[in-house]
């Protein structure tokens, strides 16, 4: 069968080897209003198709009833016309009659690409169509594995006191009773007793469903039963990502000393991950429904993609129809943090998402050491691959000079096989590393950091052989001792230390704005180092770290705000500002500088604060956006007394520190990976400063930024709070509203990165530059050419120009589905993005129509145009282009 389909596989530029997405595509044009461009992350010939009315049964029982042949129906065709055409099948994959959301999913067969554009083109001029938008793929959520031994008596872990969940406990006396909180995941290990060790009416776990079943991956046929059981084993893989998910929301073990935030509420698990794999749109949904129609009061969601456009889909659609409902829909950001700015994720950038950043943990549970020669014993942290064992340590480096030891197989000390090899973190990455130590034999590794603070490798789970890391400090002194003799080390001891990354925002999480500017993250909770529930047969209990854990610590939070609430039901988005008026804006790691709010949103949720403070300002978050204009400059702030007593208030200018996307100078607007700090301090004018507000009244206040001063070419992300202060801090605390900026017109920066790219390759890797001429024989799929690119920038659209080398003319386009693409990553990843050509074309004089033709014999040129981010289609200006070199066709 002819399918477009994606895959990955590497390709050497520059002596460098590639991480490349592959989308291998036929030259398929769906030009129509209806139809909904996704990212690269689509399911071949699947879609979801949006129906008007109150039900789909009607309208999908008649996309499905072919005639033996059939023709494109007219525009404003009849509803009851069938619109398949011969020799396509479509089978109805997911029916959804909702009063949210009403459609199908399904998937169209076919030999021919181009009849399945045909009859996708004819389902979109059915009046009861709304939109059709391919299916795409969310992988499945990464997290850092940490050790945790439960049999060893240790002070707690838990990070409640940092989020003043235990003064909700110990005050309110408010555990969340009552409240049902839904969680779509990958299942939960019921059994275990911090569940009640059962499912269904009466248990905690009282409702759920599994939508997929194990053998699920994303791209086959899911095998949905009623029992959202995880009972993967071991020998699986998994990890048990959605036990850990739902003890950390409503986890209760006195017996181990655990709680959850919310450990009295019931939950509602819907389980859409199968033991491997990753999942699709149309799943999501149907859990999202699934969980809205079960009362859920709240909804947590743990997974999604690096693509950081709010781009209008259905899954969008429902989760904003939600929110809008009632029900809070809270979402992690993404674990992109350490490749920079626009990593936040789909499908945390909807607009009635909740997306939550990560912050450490302030206790974590540390291992040590004792080295020979060493006097104190070393701190040292693991991430889930094997225990290390006892053992002679060497230096990776026979020199000990080197900064990029263990980079290469020739950097590496013969001595290294059969002992634990030591080795200076940096020079590449850790995977890079393990792999070259572990194929020169080494039994364990020894990551030494090359700054003073120990960061846990986070690729360590991918290992076969057991990886610890330690302080730079600690790494020099068993240096000094190896350069007086032979080390050994003894590893073991287990106990609980303050991180001095606590509180801060972790690396990994993912860092704002949305693609358009507006405001993601929303806020922050601890997701770095969180204790808490695993299946059985991985142990009962365990220590992750991500963005996954940090959004059900919200969902948790939010469940114990709806308790305290009693009968009243406030808006989900009455409850997010909430949220965020009273968060704490955490610091910058090892200063007193307050971090970002592209990291860290609002800051760390305050859920006794929310509870109980009385002051609340609408909006709870601005994003002046980028100094293109003025008319983002301006907004209007409503502060709203809702106490009994009269308050005075003062209006004050808190500033953030700012980021820098870029190295202009060093590096052009390849984006830093990670984003660095800088100072980039904006002035806020207030309309008013000072005022005072009787019981119940309001207050507007206009609030204009004046931008800093830095250099507009370096595209600076400046940053801070509005804090509205309270004179009576007996009577109200202080109110804090995040904003954020950027000094420049952002659709002046480059979208393709020109360091090589754009360019063609054939199948063997062979680059083609514009000078050089390319020939494909359309009968030896060997000589296909390539389109490749990589993205520094996102981008909404681009266009895919197929030019007569002869005449100069525009015939078509030679490709059509880059929408909405989000940036590549680059230095660790090295992404980039490529498409086979198979020689057809959609012509441009057939505007509309669906039929890509074969392009004849000839000579051809490709041109690129990339639409600038915030640029206007219709201005031929806020375009991008590339033109290649000659490509000659040969049928």
């Amino acid at each position: 069968m002819k399918k477009s389909s994606f895959s990955y596989f590497p390709i050497v530029v520059a002596g460098v080897c590639l991480a490349v997405f592959v989308m291998t595509a036929d030259a398929i044009k769906i030009d129509h209003p209806k139809y909904r461009e996704a990212d690269s992350d689509i399911v071949p010939g699947r879609y979801i198709v949006s129906f008007t009315g109150d039900s789909s049964s009607a309208a999908t029982s008649a996309i499905t009833k072919a005639p033996a042949k059939a023709a494109p129906a007219p525009a404003n065709s009849s509803p009851t016309n069938s619109l398949s055409d011969s020799g396509t099948d479509i089978e109805v994959e997911e029916e959804f009659n909702h009063s949210l959301f009403n459609g199908a999913s399904i998937k169209v067969d076919t030999e021919n690409p181009e009849d399945e554009a045909k009859t996708i083109k004819s389902i979109l001029d059915r009046d009861d169509v709304l939109s059709i938008t391919p299916i795409r793929l969310h992988k499945r959520p990464e997290v850092i594995q940490g050790e945790y031994d439960p049999k060893v008596a240790k002070p707690s872990v838990l990070p409640h006191a940092m989020t003043q969940v235990d003064r909700v406990h110990e005050e309110l006396k408010n555990k969340g009773k009552g409240v049902l909180v839904a969680v779509l995941d990958s299942g939960i290990d019921y059994t275990h007793p911090a569940f009640g060790s059962g499912f269904g009416p009466g248990f905690k776990v009282s409702k759920g469903y599994d939508l997929v079943g194990d053998k699920y991956s994303g791209s086959n046929t899911p095998i949905p039963d009623s029992d959202p059981l995880d009972a993967c084993g071991a020998a699986s893989g998994a990890t048990g990502h959605g036990t850990h998910v739902a003890g950390i929301i409503a986890g209760f073990d006195p017996a181990t000393n655990f709680t959850g935030v919310a450990p009295e509420a019931n939950l509602a698990i819907y389980r859409v991950f199968g033991c491997k794999g990753s999942v699709g749109t149309d799943i999501v949904i149907k859990g999202l429904l699934m969980a809205y129609d079960a009362g859920a009061d709240v909804i947590s969601i743990s997974l999604g993609t690096k693509n950081n456009w709010n781009a209008g889909n259905p899954e969008h659609d429902v989760i904003n129809k939600i929110s809008a409902a009632g029900v809070s829909v809270v979402i992690s950001t993404g674990n992109f943090g350490q490749y920079g700015y626009y990593t936040v994720g789909q499908p945390a950038t909807a607009a009635g998402a909740f997306a939550v950043a990560s912050i450490e943990n302030q206790f974590q549970t540390t291992y040590s050491a004792s080295f020979t020669g060493v006097t104190e014993d070393v701190e040292y942290l693991t991430t889930g691959s094997p225990l290390m064992k006892n053992g002679k340590v060497v230096a990776s480096d026979a020199t000990f000079t080197s900064t990029t030891d263990a980079c290469t197989a020739a950097s590496i000390s013969s001595a290294v096989n059969g002992t634990i090899a030591l080795t200076q973190r940096g020079g590449c990455t850790f995977e890079v590393k393990m792999a070259n130590l572990a194929t020169a034999g080494a039994t364990g590794i020894i990551f030494y950091n090359n700054v003073d603070t120990v960061v846990a490798p986070v690729s360590a789970p991918k290992s076969l052989i057991p990886v610890i890391s330690i302080a730079k400090a600690a790494g020099l002194d068993i240096i000094a001792s190896l350069k007086k003799g032979e080390v050994t080390a003894e590893f073991g001891k287990e106990g609980i230390s303050e991180s001095d990354l606590g509180g801060s925002v972790d690396y990994f999480s993912s860092v704002g704005s949305e693609a358009a500017l507006n405001f993601k993250p929303n806020i922050a909770a601890v997701g770095g180092t969180v204790l808490s529930t695993l299946p059985s047969y991985l142990g009962n209990w365990g220590v992750l770290s991500g963005t996954s854990m940090a959004a059900p610590y919200v969902a948790g939070s939010v469940a114990l705000y709806v308790k305290s609430q009693g009968t009243t039901k406030q808006p989900a988005s009455f409850i997010y500002e909430q949220f965020q008026n009273y968060a704490y804006p955490v610091k910058v790691a090892h200063s007193n500088i307050t971090d970002s709010p592209m990291r860290q949103g609002a800051g760390l949720v305050q859920v006794y604060d929310a509870i109980t403070q009385t002051t609340h300002v609408s909006p709870a978050q601005i994003s002046f956006n980028d100094t293109a204009t003025t008319n983002y400059r301006t907004k209007t702030l409503t502060i709203t007394n809702r106490g009994a007593q009269t308050i005075a208030y003062e209006l004050v200018n808190e500033v953030a520190t700012g980021i820098a996307p870029y190295d202009v100078a060093t590096s052009g607007y390849t984006p830093l990976e990670p984003a660095v700090d800088t100072t980039a301090e904006a002035g806020i004018k207030f309309s008013i400063k000072t005022f005072k507000l009787y019981p119940g009244n309001s207050q507007k206040v206009t609030v204009t930024v004046i931008p800093p001063k830095t250099n507009p070419a370096d595209h600076i992300f400046y940053g801070g709070n509005i804090r509205v202060i309270s004179k009576q801090q007996n009577l109200s605390l202080d109110t804090k509203i995040p904003y954020f900026g950027k000094v420049g017109i952002t659709k002046t920066l480059p979208i393709f990165d020109t360091d090589g790219f754009p360019v063609i390759i054939d199948p063997q890797s062979n680059l083609y530059g514009p000078n050089d001429t390319f020939t494909y024989d359309r009968a030896n799929k060997a000589t296909r050419p390539i389109s490749t690119v990589r993205l520094l920038t996102p981008t909404k659209r681009i266009k895919a120009d197929l030019i007569d080398a002869t005449t100069q003319k525009v015939l078509g386009e030679f490709f059509t589905g880059y929408q909405y693409m989000g940036r590549d990553l680059l230095v660790e990843n090295n992404q980039y993005t490529t498409v086979f050509w198979d020689g057809n074309y959609v012509p441009a004089s057939l505007a509309g129509v669906t039929d890509a033709i074969p392009a004849p014999a000839g000579t051809y040129l490709w041109r690129l145009s990339a639409l600038k981010l915030l640029g206007d289609e219709a201005n031929k200006n806020d375009w991008e282009t590339w033109t290649s070199g000659p490509i000659v066709l040969k049928n």
